[in-house]
């Protein structure tokens, strides 16, 4: 298998207890906890890494990850 190079979104959230979450959207179950959002993002690495890397094994094209929709609102309450 050879090496192959790609870029992906990662978003980040944090929980009511404080641990932050990574997901990659467009990666099915591809997200990791974190107590930091760097740590976060290394174990989300690992995880796209390894989903990658066994998606190519098993002969599969990897998911094109959808481009993000962001929009900001203002409210007033």
């Amino acid at each position: 298998m050879g090496f192959m190079k790609a870029t992906y979104t990662v978003v980040l959230d944090r929980e009511e207890d404080g641990r932050v979450i990574a997901t990659v959207p467009g990666v099915p179950g591809c997200h990791a906890y974190g107590r930091t959002s760097a740590q976060a993002v290394r174990r989300v690495a690992g995880a796209l890494r390894f989903f990658l890397r066994e998606t190519v094994r098993d002969g599969r094209k990897p998911p094109v990850q959808p481009k993000p929709i962001t929009v900001q609102i203002k409210v007033a309450v």
